[in-house]
């Protein structure tokens, strides 16, 4: 017997089949999850955290923190780390449902609003000039390079001897 619904499924036992509906599907969560007082609180446990990473001087400010969702903030401080200027240690806690005791889920280093940010990855063939795609050629097709870049700006090979010039001057002159 096969199934009505590709969602329902069948469970063959010993003297008879079993239907099994689908399971109800939740509709996705709409509200935005409240900040657990508990959580907020530790700030001390989430700074204590950051240790392990940062020394004391390293770690600023409490900065602020968010309810990611029930039972889960994250913390954020400010961070003073010559080369990281806007950046935040983070500290994301948690606990059980009706415990107290606050546990250290995740920490680490996020750029903040004002973080100095490197900037758009951009692939090699987009970055590099012209010029510098002329001597490449050059140099792979065994060229000088400085005449290739000469060659192709237009420029007149003045400076260069002709062959001609070379010739006449390795004949012994009488």
């Amino acid at each position: 017997m096969k199934p009505e619904t590709e969602t329902e499924a069948e469970v063959q036992s010993a003297d008879r089949a079993l239907r099994i509906p689908p399971k109800p599907t939740r509709p996705p969560r709409k509200r935005t999850p409240k900040l657990d007082e508990v959580l907020a609180a530790a700030v001390d446990e989430a700074r204590d955290a950051l240790q392990g990473l940062a020394g004391a001087d390293q770690v600023g400010d409490h900065v602020g923190a968010v309810a990611d969702d029930d039972r889960l903030v994250t913390h954020r401080f400010a961070a003073s780390l010559p080369g990281y200027g806007g950046w935040e240690w983070f500290a994301t806690v948690a606990r059980a449902p009706r415990s107290k005791v606050v546990t250290v889920c995740e920490t680490g280093l996020l750029p903040g609003t004002d973080a100095i940010l490197a900037p758009d990855w951009l692939p090699w063939s987009e970055r590099v000039s012209q010029e510098e795609k002329i001597r490449l050629d050059a140099i792979a097709a065994g060229e000088d390079p400085e005449a290739a870049v000469a060659r192709a700006r237009g420029e007149a090979e003045e400076d260069a001897p002709d062959e001609a010039d070379d010739e006449a001057a390795a004949e012994p002159q009488d």
